[in-house]
């Protein structure tokens, strides 16, 4: 994919297919569901050129995070591209592989929605000093940490349940990103209070909830007036 920068609005385009095998297992797996004939609800277009349908039902959610693996994909190829200062060859790496493993979220996502996929969004990331470590590493918790609520809340909404399975398996490995930003900026803080209740189960928003925080990153906006809740 090639990030195109201007003035701090990222759009995010295909990127180059240099990353790992984790896509060919995403892409493997979706094409399992699509393949059993689990056809999505067709999904159009409100006439405001940025205020973008999400659909309805199981199209809707699927969008939804859409959205949010196409804000990951864009931060982790930017992260990745514009390093910062003084990062260690550990450091890059990792940056990579979460990198390469949101892109295959990202396209696995795309794959089960096939037409029905909304466009590439517009992304803002004026806030980030990529640059610097600590922004990076910041506003990278800070988006798997809505990633994993987000998944968490929207789990039990879908009426195909062969959705809720595949999303269950990307959620696991989006807590492995949210653990490791959290430990590399605090040490043992892996799993500590602030993303773990009392019950030890992860937190979970509402798609509601997590469509309005990923707005401060998304300058593109949205038509979810028939996202479940």
């Amino acid at each position: 994919m090639i990030i195109k920068k201007s003035s701090g609005i990222i759009q995010a385009e295909e990127m180059d297919k240099g990353y790992n095998s984790s896509r060919r297992q995403f892409l493997q797996l979706a094409g399992g569901i699509t393949g059993a004939g689990l056809l999505l609800a067709a999904c159009h277009k409100t006439t405001g050129p940025t205020n973008i349908y999400l659909g309805a039902e199981d199209t809707a959610l699927l969008n939804y995070l859409y959205v949010l693996e196409q804000l990951e994909a864009a931060f982790y190829s930017q992260a990745v591209s514009t390093y910062y200062y003084g990062i260690s060859d550990l450091e890059l790496t990792l940056l990579t592989d979460v990198r390469d493993q949101e892109i295959a979220h990202r396209e696995f996502i795309q794959a089960l929605l096939g037409s029905n996929a909304i466009p590439n969004i517009v992304i803002n990331f004026n806030m980030v000093t990529f640059a610097d470590r600590t922004s990076v590493l910041q506003h990278a918790l800070a988006i798997e940490d809505l990633v994993v609520s987000a998944y968490n809340g929207c789990a039990t909404l879908f009426n195909n349940t062969d959705y809720t399975y595949a999303i269950a398996k990307m959620v696991s490995v989006e807590a492995r990103h949210s653990a490791y930003f959290r430990d590399i900026l605090t040490y043992n803080s892996f799993a500590d209070s602030t993303v773990i209740g009392s019950n030890g189960l992860d937190k979970a928003i509402t798609p509601q909830m997590g469509l309005s925080q990923a707005q401060q990153y998304v300058q593109t906006t949205f038509d979810a007036s028939k996202l479940p809740s």
